[in-house]
């Protein structure tokens, strides 16, 4: 009997480290860097004379459903390395493709026939001959209608793996992050000539030359000073808003609340809605159709949330229906809340009616991020089967109709554009959602490998840090965007192999803390496990 009880405590000791140690990764990196879908059950078999018998091979069986979403670790990653390339892009640098301008043409092939440099005047207007549109201009129109729009999309599903109830875990630790952030662009702007002239191109002028702590410029000063403060950290602000605002929507379609809890999810998006729209003022040409347009489609969106619900009745989604349908309901509800609604005639400078757009938008694709994700879990398996995959031919035509212009406009702001025209929104945005839906389906039906944990500390790292590696190339000499962007993956990359190899452990020492772990855990919770799976 001790043997057994002994043998029992090691394995409750093992899978309590295990559980432990996916918690732990869990919190280092929050629910927007954490792709872990893990629950488990343990049923102990009696033996021949009565007592448990966990040394059996069948004694203890784990049903382990286990599984690390892979493709949200690269999506992530992929997806930092885009926006890094954006905001060097945008710096002033040699070959950043203009995108402060308002437009820009993709003549990279035109340029080179001389009936089209004769035609816009190529080389007369002021005497020199700048050449052809660099490609980072078609590639940044690419990616562009996509990357944001992604990026929070894989935090909803990062949330969907982790997920237990209540309110969302890791905003703690995602507030910590968003401070780092703040406080390290904050020194970038002090120690900088704190003047919006001063950018790469005029460092060397005699208003910026000199005028700085440390740095004669700064990548980002042209907003004003909360804007280089802000810069990148203006998503895990937007994020973890959205975490807190949408608890009742998570527990709704998790199972822990009652559908009754989408009335007042329904009141918080409206309300907040609101006051932006309303704080607009002229921006925004007529808050009352506004309004009333996103108070319809936020009620048709949630009606749609409740049918989800395990608890939801009458409203459950019929069985007889393909459970993707509902994903394309959403998103089609979602298409003409971001797209087909004038928040403006056009956008300026960034304001209330802005941050309506984007939060409204961007809040959209966080919602099905986690929706689509969380159909995933569970026992039962995928409810979203194949709809239109199982034709995947036609998503040639779909890409066909709703493919970006590489023809650069800038539409208002950089993060994403507003076009004048509703149906051009539209088609733009549609873009977004077949991306996202062909990579959501992919993900279910293809393998993906893992990605290094070097290279998913990276992602962090560089998301959090790439302003001050940019600024510290520049200060040294660098001019060219893409060595300026391969310069400061590398250098992340290397400074998280440092600290992989620093903060790594031998063999023995592992084994030591595990076994230190063992004796300190807690005894007595221990003890009563031992004792209530002795007596089953």
């Amino acid at each position: 009997g001790r043997r057994r009880t002994a043998g029992l405590a090691e394995r409750l000791l093992v899978q309590g480290m295990s559980q432990r140690g996916a918690e732990a990764e869990a919190l280092l990196f929050p629910n927007e860097f954490s792709s872990r879908n893990t629950w488990s059950k343990i049923s102990v078999k009696p033996s021949e004379d009565g007592a448990s018998d966990p040394q059996a091979s069948s004694s203890v069986q784990t049903k382990e459903t286990s599984e690390r979403l892979h493709f949200l670790d690269w999506l992530r990653l992929l997806m930092v390395l885009g926006v890094v390339y954006a905001h060097i892009a945008v710096s002033g640098l040699e070959g950043g493709g203009g995108f402060g301008q308002t437009f820009l043409i993709d003549d990279v092939t035109l340029f080179y026939y001389q009936p089209y440099r004769d035609f816009i005047g190529a080389g007369k207007y002021d005497g020199v001959d700048h050449g052809p549109a660099p490609y980072s201009n078609r590639w940044i129109c690419v990616i562009r209608q996509w990357c944001l729009p992604l990026l929070f999309w894989v935090s909803g599903a990062a949330i969907a793996c982790s997920y237990r109830g209540g309110c969302p875990r890791g905003i703690d630790r995602l507030a910590v992050f968003t401070m780092i952030g703040v406080a390290f662009n904050a020194g970038l702007w002090f120690s900088s000539p704190q003047n919006k002239y001063c950018q790469v191109s005029h460092m060397e002028t005699p208003e910026c030359f000199g005028k700085g702590l440390l740095f004669d410029f700064s990548i980002c000063g042209q907003g004003g000073w909360w804007f280089a403060i802000l810069f990148q950290m203006w998503y895990t602000i937007v994020l973890g808003i959205l975490m807190l605002m949408n608890w009742p929507m998570f527990g709704v379609t998790q199972g822990s609340l009652r559908p009754l809890w989408l009335v007042l999810q329904f009141f918080i998006n409206i309300v907040t809605y609101g006051f932006f729209i309303i704080a607009s003022g002229d921006v925004c040409p007529d808050h009352g159709t506004v309004l009333v347009e996103l108070c319809v489609l936020e009620a048709l969106f949630q009606l749609l949330v409740a049918s989800n619900s395990p608890g939801a009745g009458q409203l459950k989604w019929p069985e007889r229906l393909p459970y993707r349908l509902l994903h394309y309901l959403m998103a089609g509800v979602a298409l003409l809340q971001f797209g087909a609604i004038r928040y403006a005639d056009e956008f300026l400078h960034i304001g209330p009616a802005y941050i309506a757009y984007m939060c409204i938008g961007f809040g959209r694709f966080f919602h099905l991020g986690f929706l689509m994700t969380f159909a995933r879990r569970g026992p039962s398996g995928d409810r979203a089967q194949p709809l239109m995959s199982s034709c995947w031919p036609v998503m040639l035509v779909l890409f066909t109709f709703v493919s970006p212009s590489t023809n650069w406009e800038l539409a208002g702001m950089l993060t994403y554009p507003f076009f004048r025209s509703a149906r051009d929104r539209c088609v733009y945005i549609a873009g977004a959602f077949v991306v996202t839906f062909c990579l959501d389906r992919l993900s279910r039906t293809v393998y993906c490998r893992a990605l290094p944990d070097v290279l998913a500390n990276t992602s962090l790292f560089l998301y959090l840090f790439h302003p001050v590696i940019i600024t510290v190339l520049l200060q040294v000499g660098c001019r060219d965007v893409v060595s300026v962007w391969i310069g400061s993956f590398l250098i992340s990359v290397l400074l998280m192999c440092m600290q992989v190899h620093l903060c790594s452990r031998t063999p023995r020492e592992a084994e030591g803390a595990a076994l230190r772990a063992a004796v300190t855990a807690k005894p007595k919770a221990l003890g009563q496990q031992i004792s209530s799976s002795a007596s089953d």
